[in-house]
Formats: C-alpha cells, structure tokens, sequence
C-alpha cells in the first residue's frame, strides 16, 4: 500500500504543475479562434482538463526521467532497473509465485491489478469527450495504441518493457468504456440528454 501512496504522490506535482499550463492554453485558443459563434462549454473543458491532467500523471510515471519529491526536496534518480518481458501472459506465473510462495501481495496489486486500472480512465473519457470515437473498438484500438506507445518509446529510456502490459493495460480500457455505458445506463432518460449537450463538443 505503501507504494501506492508512494506512486500518486509522484504523480502529483506533475498533475498540479500541468494545471495552469492546460488552463491557459485553453484560454489562449477560445481567444484566438475566428469562429465567434462556437460556445465556450464550461462542463466540458472541466472533463478535458481532467482527462489531460491524468495523462500527464501517467506519463510522468511511465515516460519522464524518474523525480522523486522527498522531504529532503527533489531528486532526478537514475535509471529503473530495467527489465524487459517479451513472453505473453508471463505476469500469471509471477504473480502465482509472488502471492502464493512469496506472500508478496504488493506485486499482484502493483504489477497486475495497478496496470488494469491505470488505464480505466482512457476507456471512460475518450468516449465521454468524443462522440466518433464513442464505439467499443475505436476506444479499445486507441487505449491499446497508448499503451504500445509507452512501451517503445521506454527501451530508449531504459525504463524496461513487458509485453504484459500491453493486454493489461487494454484490459484496463475495455473495463473503462463499460463504466461509462453503465454511467449512461444509470442517468435517467430525462437528464441523458441534457448531459450529452453539455459534453458536447462545440470547437469542431
């Protein structure tokens, strides 16, 4: 659990600190549009504004060097010990063996449910945010397209790779987009559609 805490609180600063940045790139290009008749929609920037702020968390964690915020202030650490997975569904052997042999339980939250759930909220938001990529396969093809991004561009970084992740982390997305379908199931007709033209999007 402790890594848990450990690992948002790595998150934070990022996520803080990208805040302003997407504020103000937002303001900057309401203003600067020449379509005055495109309405500024306060519901939806507020889901973007989220959405890209919890990007920037994933990657800090997954693409930038590695920055730890400590009480002795921050600190770049050298490279992860890298470790590179190239056989598929491997993850079930070492998690039999880290939970059943090891009695390790953090490796099982960490390394397999933590991969399924950093990636619940693209499975919900990208459907939520954009209404042509509201299909099951566009979402879960662009979840899948995220993840495989992560891990090429982390050989370069020698943050290592595991083939794993990828299904894992798709899995994550696929259950995403079915939190989102049963939020819609959830909200009563009389205020679906009201909700829909607040998450509109109005800038295209």
């Amino acid at each position: 659990m402790s890594q848990i805490i450990r690992y948002i609180v790595n998150m934070l600063p990022y996520m803080l600190i990208s805040l302003p940045i997407f504020i103000i790139v937002r303001v900057v290009i309401y203003v600067l549009r020449k379509d005055e008749s495109k309405q500024f929609n306060l519901v939806r920037e507020c889901m973007l504004m989220i959405f890209v702020v919890y990007l920037v968390g994933l990657a800090s964690q997954t693409i930038y060097p590695k920055i730890e915020f400590g009480n002795d202030g921050i600190s770049i650490v050298g490279a992860f010990q890298h470790r590179y997975n190239l056989i598929p569904f491997l993850v079930f052997k070492e998690t039999y063996q880290a939970v059943f042999v090891d009695h390790c339980f953090s490796y099982f939250i960490i390394n397999f449910l933590g991969n399924i759930m950093i990636f619940i909220p693209i499975g919900f938001f990208i459907p939520l945010l954009w209404h042509k990529m509201r299909s099951l396969g566009k979402t879960v093809l662009c979840g899948f397209i995220i993840s495989l991004f992560i891990e090429l561009i982390q050989f370069p970084l020698y943050r290592g790779t595991d083939i794993d992740d990828l299904w894992l982390n798709t899995l994550g997305v696929l259950v995403g987009y079915f939190v989102f379908i049963l939020v819609k199931k959830i909200i009563p007709r009389s205020l679906a559609q009201p909700c829909a033209n607040l998450l509109m999007d109005h800038s295209k």
